[in-house]
């Protein structure tokens, strides 16, 4: 049947093609050879149809695409034949070769354990990170944790309190390795502010002391029953500081420490001196609303958190929406 058909379409374009440069008139040259290539077109259209795989037969309305065929025969003389003879005939029943290999190998990549080496690599912080929290291999862990050397201190230190939490003991303890010069390397350099400060009673190295007591307790480096006693410290050399020459980053610095002792009346008192002193609202006002809000003052925390700048998708910028839009 299929074969027929497109031996009719044949026989059927050509009989047009060949009566339409005869010597008949013109009209009757138009309606026959419209006549033979109508019937070429539909012979063809179908014998196309039936010349697909049966699946596509089956999911396909052969209205549709028997009529689409059709029309692309009928407006495009022989090029349409041509054209969907290959389009769509051979290219269904001859489709692209499926590669028997569907995964590829890759070889392992080794973590850099050198500053340099991580412009050379496609490992970033978050992908280390991910590969502590989610690498079943311990020594792949490991390696993860030798790697963030190049990191500032507050994120290596963040990544090691994250290691800390690793079930696997050789994690843990390549954490505590690396935590503890950091600890120690402050603990040092205090002690040797505090002896320059005894030959000098400088204002400056005062401050240099306190926030290095500060530091720990803010990285988080401290253990808990310690950080107490750090922040005190903080809070006695930053006091002294301010004795010796009272400034407005002196002030911020007593107000932090203040804040995270619990004292939040003076902490508000050395913060607005801190304000008062020129201080940028950016550097201050987020601290003070969060002694407005321990005081339960909301209408302070909204005022505060207006006159800040916060880039859009911030935590800030979320948080300041909130009370923005609170009612």
């Amino acid at each position: 049947m299929t074969i027929f058909l497109i031996v009719l379409s044949l026989i059927s374009d050509i009989s047009a093609a060949l009566y339409a440069f005869s010597d008949a008139e013109l009209f009757r040259r138009l309606l026959v050879f419209a006549m033979f290539h109508f019937i070429a077109s539909i012979s063809a259209a179908y014998a196309m149809f039936m010349l697909l795989p049966e699946n596509m037969r089956k999911s396909q309305s052969p209205y549709l695409a028997v009529g689409f065929m059709f029309l692309m025969c009928m407006f495009l003389p022989v090029l349409g034949f041509i054209g969907l003879f290959m389009c769509v005939v051979v290219a269904m029943n001859l489709p692209k070769k499926r590669a028997e290999v569907m995964w590829v190998a890759n070889p392992r990549e080794e973590l850099p354990s050198h500053p340099r080496d991580m412009m050379y690599t496609k490992f970033g912080t978050g992908a280390l990170q991910d590969i502590l929290l989610n690498a079943p291999d311990v020594e792949r862990r490991v390696e993860a944790i030798s790697s963030v050397s190049h990191l500032p201190r507050d994120q290596r230190i963040a990544f090691y309190k994250l290691a800390l939490r690793d079930p696997a003991d050789d994690v843990r303890l390549m954490a505590y390795s690396q935590l503890d010069p950091i600890e120690q390397d402050i603990t040092d350099n205090i002690k040797q502010l505090e002896d320059s400060f005894n030959e000098n009673n400088s204002a400056d190295i005062a401050y240099d002391i306190a926030q290095q007591f500060w530091e720990i307790c803010y990285l988080g480096i401290a253990d808990t029953v310690l950080v107490k006693h750090y922040l005190t410290n903080a809070r006695k050399w930053c006091q002294t500081a301010i004795e010796i020459d009272d400034r407005g980053n002196f002030e911020l610095l007593l107000g932090r420490i203040l804040l995270e002792l619990g004292e939040i009346e003076p902490a508000e008192i050395a913060l607005q001196k801190a304000k008062d002193a020129k201080m940028l609202d950016s550097q201050v006002n987020t601290y003070l609303a969060e002694c407005a809000f321990r005081m339960h003052d909301y209408a302070s925390v909204k005022s505060y958190l207006s006159s800040l700048y916060a880039t859009e998708g911030s935590k800030l910028a979320q948080l300041r929406e909130y009370w923005l839009n609170a009612k």
